[in-house]
């Protein structure tokens, strides 16, 4: 055996080298013309290398040897760094030079990330669907896949992303954490189509799958607040929307449903608050300031009845606006607790900074209807706040609610399995982007 291991320097060699190469001539021999028993090989796969001569800085050549690994983990720091355009020819440089590495698919799933940092979402769209189609039944194609649906969502084409989350949701491989997920981006979806009987649906089954035990968990714990959110949506935007209008019965009976529905989205509201995600529940928090101000435009815009004459009429406004003046106070109270929790927590959110700016604005529309018709502080009603900032509501909406990010999902792909941990809460309410990508590291 001594004379075999002196022979047999070539075997270890190979398997370092991943060759799967016959080595039993090596050992055949050692003990004669015997017939030996084939050795045991080991084989170890291993990235192919390049080597490139390239010109020097001083004029002359030098060799550059460099794997998949290389470039797979330079570009992870790039993108860590946001240096997204760095990290991008970086993930397309190892695409080409090692199209049939392993780490294919978490490189494109990464450039998918860069591609979103340089806000280039339809380019990431399809980024992501090229994973799905690469290793569509593996982590990295799950995490895709929902990825893909929640760009589509972020570039409002709803529809898309209906059919991707849809798909999704059919899948048999899918966790608790991957249904809720998947079931709430579906009901932000189904609520932004208006399609608000599937989103209630919808995001009232994610509220019972969390009480199964998953609401512990820290990635679900984001997606449950987020349903309980949209549940409350609902009823806001319903309510948003009544308007008070004669005649005297058609204004009374709209008053009374849009009370309801504001009721309704308040106790959901407080729900989302609750259950203690900072984010979304500095969202709601924003959003119950944001529906008692839209309670007294909705008042105080109400049409006086005709038959009154116009001191009569003056007398009804001022009784009017005296018993909305309840809903400014209430407004301005529920954004200073949306402030003070935010600092108690110094976790300031793009929410919790506009309901910084709704106090100074509210503060001066109250000392205004303190004053009266008198000082010519009553007139038309002004507009409602035009929500966080990067919000489009609609005319005079009381503001419009953040849709969801595609993440905190999932991060940078690096290492199989993909891991699923929750990013931090997102930059902007509006449509918030994805937060900074974590890359996931082999």
């Amino acid at each position: 055996m001594a004379s075999q291991a002196r022979f047999c320097p070539v075997l270890a060699l190979s398997a370092l080298l991943a060759t799967t190469a016959g080595v039993g001539a090596c050992a055949a021999g050692a003990r004669g013309g015997a017939p030996a028993r084939p050795a045991r090989v080991t084989t170890v796969d291993v990235e192919p290398m390049r080597v490139e001569v390239a010109r020097g800085p001083a004029g002359g050549t030098q060799v550059v040897v460099y794997d998949a690994r290389e470039l797979f983990d330079r570009a992870g720091g790039a993108l860590a760094a946001d240096r997204y355009a760095e990290a991008l020819a970086l993930y397309d440089r190892l695409l080409a030079s090692f199209p049939a590495s392993q780490l294919v698919p978490p490189a494109q799933f990464n450039a998918g990330l860069a591609l979103e940092g340089m806000r280039r979402l339809d380019e990431a769209v399809a980024r992501y669907l090229d994973v799905v189609r690469r290793a569509g039944a593996t982590r990295y194609g799950l995490d895709a896949h929902i990825r893909a649906g929640a760009v589509l969502s972020e570039l409002a084409r709803w529809s898309d992303a209906l059919r991707l989350f849809d798909e999704l949701f059919a899948r048999r491989d899918l966790g608790a954490a991957d249904r809720i997920e998947i079931a709430t981006r579906r009901g932000y979806v189904l609520v932004e189509s208006r399609r608000y009987p599937d989103a209630e649906e919808a995001l009232a089954a994610v509220i019972d799958l969390a009480g199964s035990g998953e609401r512990a968990r820290p990635d679900s714990r984001y997606f449950v607040a987020m349903a309980q959110y949209y549940l409350a949506e609902i009823p806001r935007r319903q309510a948003e929307v009544v308007r008070l209008e004669l005649p005297e019965a058609e204004l009374q009976q709209n008053l009374e449903v849009k009370a309801k529905l504001v009721l309704l989205a308040q106790r959901r509201f407080e729900d989302t608050i609750r259950l203690g995600n900072v984010y979304w529940a500095t969202a709601a928090g924003y959003q119950l300031g944001s529906m008692q101000q839209d309670m007294w435009r909705a008042l105080t815009s109400a049409p006086v009845p005709p038959q009154l004459d116009a001191q009569a009429s003056a007398i009804y406004t001022a009784e009017v606006r005296a018993l909305a003046r309840a809903h400014l106070d209430k407004a301005l109270a529920a954004h200073v607790m949306n402030v003070k929790v935010a600092d108690h927590l110094a976790a300031h959110t793009p929410w919790s900074e506009s309901s910084r700016q709704r106090i100074a604005e509210l503060t001066a529309l109250i000392a205004r209807e303190a004053k009266g018709p008198s000082a010519g502080a009553w007139g038309r009603t002004p507009p409602g706040p035009a929500g966080p900032p990067g919000t489009a509501p609609p005319s005079g909406s009381a503001g419009s609610p953040p849709g969801p990010p595609p993440g905190p999902p999932r991060g940078s792909v690096s290492a199989p399995p993909a891991p699923r941990a929750p990013d931090p809460p997102p930059p902007s309410p509006a449509r918030p982007a994805h937060h900074v990508p974590r890359h996931i590291d082999l």
